[in-house]
């Protein structure tokens, strides 16, 4: 385990480990890679092994496969505003809204009030969801969470909670015993970027358009949802539009550099999952279902339980369509592999901690790979187009 053997590749930053510790000895520290580890005071351990045994890299959570499960699905929002605000098909908000006019709480990731990092909120309204649509790509920090899950259902409230797998697993390991009153939804992860990295970025994009950051998207859908933008806005009314691919920190996400380490080794993207739901973008559904792609965003969902399956269908909010499971395995790359850890990581880390996040991209996002990015989607769009017009 991290915390006595300090090999980073063993903690996934979950922070369960935090509030389980009886003496409190256990706190948060942020490295020279700007992600958050829990560090542990040896003088006042008393090596109860309840930080161990609550751990979910070295203790998974077993998952409990039913008859039936998973089932795939093609999914959307029948609401549109909804579902264009959202980065793919827009379930989660539907899912969260109907837990919450059933009185129960939704947890999820959030940036802060300045963008600069994300974290994890409790809300109780449909109005505070927008929060929480939208793909965050920076690790959120769940310290201080997991304690309000579990009082809450205590109290005999519901709870969706809504996280990366490596979360959900430390939620599961973190409540113990009966979770009836739990409903889980993961994400299919490419792995977390540095939360570090990203706020230089941003302090770094704030610098350059000379104002302080009012919105940002990484995921905007102006151009639609298979060909969708990085979107920034500032206090001063300028604006910042980019392709993935030519945005440095979305290049460095794409191409691993910016990952935690145990994201080279995820020990949590097989199948079966131990979340109730897992959503993705159903990417290259149109090669078996093309009526299910418009470009304005489709979600593949997989449901792991009966009570998954149940929230999924509850009211009519949602279109939803059963698929082939194998086909929308096949078009999500991390169902299937982790993400491999690219030989400049440490190299661009290294160049990061003495200097400027751009500075560090300049070398290690090469411009060469962006082209090569840019080729690929502008075949993309064209063959998409041809396809929407002949259909």
């Amino acid at each position: 385990m991290y915390l006595f053997t300090g090999e980073k590749k063993d903690c996934c930053g979950c922070m369960a480990c935090v509030p389980v510790c009886p003496v409190n000895c256990i706190a948060v520290t942020v490295d020279e890679e700007g992600f958050e580890y829990p560090v542990r005071d040896a003088a006042r351990c008393t090596d109860c092994g309840k930080c161990t045994a609550v751990c979910p890299v070295m203790n998974k959570p077993a998952p409990t496969p039913a008859e039936g499960f998973p089932a795939a699905y093609a999914a959307w929002s029948r609401d549109e505003h909804t579902r264009r605000e959202s980065s793919s098909g827009g379930v989660f908000p539907e899912l969260a809204k109907q837990f919450l006019r059933e009185g129960g709480v939704v947890f999820g990731a959030a940036f802060r009030d300045d963008f600069h990092a994300v974290h994890h909120i409790r809300i109780d309204s449909p109005d505070a969801l927008p929060q929480l649509q939208g793909s965050k790509y920076v690790q959120s920090s769940t310290v201080g969470v997991f304690p309000q899950v579990k009082e809450l259902l205590g109290s005999g409230r519901k709870v969706f909670f809504s996280g990366t797998p490596c979360q959900v697993a430390g939620l599961r390991n973190f409540i113990g015993g009966d979770t009836q009153g739990l409903t889980t939804c993961d994400l299919v992860c490419h792995g977390v970027p540095s939360p570090g990295v990203f706020e230089k970025y941003m302090n770094e994009q704030e610098e350059k358009y000379g104002a302080k950051t009012t919105e940002y998207s990484f995921r905007h859908k102006r151009t639609g949802w298979n060909f969708m933008e990085v979107h920034q806005e500032f206090s001063n009314e300028r604006t910042y539009h980019s392709m993935d691919w030519a945005d440095n920190f979305m290049h460095g996400f794409l191409k691993n550099v910016l990952l935690r380490p145990v994201c080279y080794r995820c020990p949590f993207y097989t199948l079966p999952r131990i979340a109730d739901i897992t959503l993705a973008d159903y990417w290259g559904v149109a090669t078996k279902y093309p009526r299910y792609d418009d470009d304005k965003g489709t979600s593949l969902v997989l449901t792991h339980s009966k009570k998954g399956n149940e929230l999924l269908h509850v009211g009519n909010a949602l279109i939803i369509h059963q698929t082939d499971i194998a086909h929308g395995i096949a078009n999500n790359a991390h169902l299937n592999h982790s993400a491999t850890e690219p030989a400049c990581r440490s190299a661009f880390f290294d160049a990061f901690r003495h200097g400027s996040f751009r500075a560090a991209a300049s070398i290690y996002m090469k411009n060469s790979d962006v082209m090569k990015r840019k080729i690929r989607r502008m075949v993309k769009r064209a063959v998409w187009r041809l396809k929407a017009l002949i259909k």
